[in-house]
C-alpha cells in the first residue's frame, strides 16, 4: 500500500508549473506574433495547465489536513473537488479553441510559418513528454487525484502541439485551411480529457462505488470464521476509499471471538484491497433466532451460553 505525502504532491505541482507558464508564455508570444491560431489555442491551454497547478496546489494542502469535528472523514474530497475544477478548466479550454476555430472559418486568414515555430513547439512537445511521465509517476506513488488529472491534461497537451505542428506545415504548403481543422480535432482531444477526469472526480464526490462488491467479498470470504458477506457498500477514491459491509458468523461464538473475526477482515481489507478505513457489522447466520431482546422486558443479561466460560462484556 502506497503512502501519501502532501509536501511531495505540492513540490511536484510547483515544478510543473514553472514549466507550464514557460512554455505558455512562449507559445502566445510566437503564436500572436505568427497569426497561428492553432498555436494561440495551445498556448491558451498551456496557460490554463498553470492556472490548474495552483487550483491543485490550493487543494492539496486543504486536503492535507487532519480529520477534526467537523470533518470526520477527514479533508480528502477537497483535492477531489480541485481536480474537478481543473476537469472543468480543460472543458473550457475546449470551448475557447472551438470558438477560435469558428471565427477563422468566417473570416479567413492563414498562419506565418517560421523556422521558429517549429522548434517552440518540438521543444514544448519535449517537455509535456517528460513531464506526464514525471506527474503519473509520481500521482501512482503518491495516490494523488490531482497529479494523475493533472498527468492525463498534459498528455493531451502532447497531442495538441502535434496538431499544432501539422497544421503548421499544411500551412507552409498552401493549406491554410487545415490550420482550423488541426484546431477543431485539438478541441475533441481536449474535450474527451475534461470528461474523463470530471466522471472521475463527480464519481468520488456522489459516492459512487468503488470497487465491485464481488472483489471485496472474494477476500473477505478467505477470512476464518467468515460464514457469508452481504450488504457491501464502497465509496471514495484512489488513495481514500471507505467500505462498510456485514458479515454473518456462527452463533456459538462468543462476543469478543466475533469481535476478532470482525477486526481479522477490516485488516484483510486492509492489506489486500488499500481500504483507509472499513466498518463491520458482526451477525448470526440468516435464519437463526434468539429469544431474548433488549426489549423483552428482562432486566436482566441472557444466561452465558457457555458457562464454563466467563461472561464478557
Amino acid at each position: 500500500m502506497t503512502t501519501r505525502d502532501t509536501g511531495a504532491i505540492q513540490r511536484v505541482l510547483l515544478q510543473v508549473l514553472v514549466l507550464n507558464l514557460a512554455v505558455a508564455i512562449a507559445k502566445l508570444v510566437l503564436g500572436a506574433s505568427t497569426g497561428s491560431i492553432s498555436m494561440v489555442a495551445d498556448g491558451f491551454h498551456s496557460l490554463t495547465d498553470g492556472t490548474s497547478n495552483v487550483v491543485g496546489l490550493v487543494g492539496t494542502r486543504i486536503a492535507g489536513r487532519p480529520a477534526d469535528e467537523s470533518h470526520p472523514y477527514g479533508h480528502q474530497k477537497f483535492e477531489t473537488f480541485a481536480a474537478l475544477i481543473i476537469g472543468g478548466l480543460v472543458a473550457l479550454t475546449a470551448w475557447e479553441i472551438l470558438q477560435s476555430s469558428v471565427g477563422r472559418l468566417l473570416h479567413g486568414g492563414a498562419p506565418d510559418v517560421s523556422p521558429l515555430s517549429f522548434a517552440v513547439m518540438g521543444v514544448t512537445i519535449l517537455v509535456n513528454i517528460g513531464v506526464t511521465t514525471y506527474e503519473s509517476h509520481r500521482g501512482r506513488r503518491l495516490n494523488s487525484e490531482v497529479l494523475l488529472a493533472d498527468a492525463l491534461q498534459t498528455r493531451s497537451d502532447i497531442f495538441v502541439s502535434l496538431g499544432v505542428i501539422t497544421s503548421l506545415i499544411a500551412s507552409a504548403l498552401g493549406f491554410p485551411i487545415l490550420d482550423v481543422g488541426m484546431a477543431l480535432l485539438i478541441t475533441a482531444i481536449i474535450g474527451w480529457s475534461a470528461y474523463q477526469i470530471l466522471r472521475h472526480s463527480a464519481d468520488a464526490l456522489l459516492d459512487a462505488a468503488a470497487l465491485d462488491p464481488d472483489v471485496v467479498r472474494e477476500v473477505v470470504e478467505q477470512v476464518p470464521g467468515v460464514e457469508s458477506v452481504h450488504k457491501i457498500r464502497t465509496r471514495g477514491s484512489d488513495g481514500k476509499m471507505y467500505a462498510d459491509l456485514h458479515i454473518q458468523v456462527s452463533a456459538d461464538l462468543r462476543l469478543d471471538q466475533a469481535h476478532v473475526i470482525g477486526h481479522l477482515v477490516q485488516e484483510a481489507l486492509h492489506h489486500d484491497l488499500g481500504l483507509t478505513d472499513v466498518v463491520v457489522h458482526v451477525e448470526p447466520p440468516i435464519g437463526h433466532h434468539t429469544s431474548w431482546a433488549p426489549n423483552s422486558g428482562r432486566t436482566e443479561a441472557p444466561e452465558n451460553p457457555h458457562p464454563e466460560e466467563p461472561q464478557h462484556e
